[in-house]
């Protein structure tokens, strides 16, 4: 209720509107349930961590919601972050998957909103793609072909601190991901990788489905 107290003192912009909803049951369901009750686009989470210490920027609820929610992208903003148009976002991929249209429907709308360069990432030991991942590439560029993009590749072993490196070397804006394996999602969110980031390093996260 305090925080309704204080965004009420901020009511300049009338398309905010404030609910508070009780529940009882996990945040991620509660989530899922008013997702599904409301027709929501998009779930925005800000978070700085249970513990609040330095190197936990993404408490359990932020990583879970953004796990098992498929219902639409969830955005988790790590606290002190000041929001500024996205100029450049990155989109980590392994092109080993056949990319769909609607799951990248809400990037593309993001880049065409601020102007965005999206940085498609490959990160792998090898430089040669194989025919499949080849086909994929094609399929990725002609999907994002109504916006500015560009195809980057780093020969490394750790996606984690490539992909850290990678936005931290060109002052990224953001990073988008589609969330269809666990196993690159827990690349990304281990917390070797967030201790590597480093606090004030921090993006938003975008988890697209």
């Amino acid at each position: 209720m305090k925080l309704l107290d204080m965004l009420a003192l901020h009511h300049d912009n009338p398309k905010h509107i404030y609910h508070t909803i009780p529940t009882f049951t996990f945040l991620s369901e509660a989530i899922k349930k008013t997702i599904s009750n409301k027709d929501i686009n998009l779930v925005v989470m800000g978070t700085k961590g249970a513990s609040g210490a330095k190197e936990v920027i993404f408490g359990s609820n932020t990583v879970k919601t953004m796990e098992i929610v498929s219902e639409c992208p969830v955005l988790a903003i790590p606290a002190d972050i000041r929001f500024s148009p996205p100029k450049e976002i990155v989109f980590p991929t392994d092109f080993k998957s056949s990319f769909k249209r609607k799951e990248l429907n809400y990037l593309i709308e993001i880049a065409k909103m601020h102007g965005s360069t999206i940085r498609i990432l490959h990160v792998s030991k090898k430089q040669i793609l194989k025919a499949e991942q080849e086909e994929n590439k094609i399929l990725l560029d002609n999907i994002l072909d109504e916006v500015a993009h560009s195809f980057h590749t780093l020969t490394e072993k750790n996606i984690a601190n490539s992909i850290t490196a990678f936005v931290e070397s060109r002052d990224s804006d953001m990073i988008a991901f589609i969330n269809q394996r666990h196993f690159f999602f827990e690349k990304i969110f281990t917390k070797p990788l967030i201790k590597e980031i480093g606090y004030d390093a921090t993006v938003p996260i975008l988890a697209l489905h």
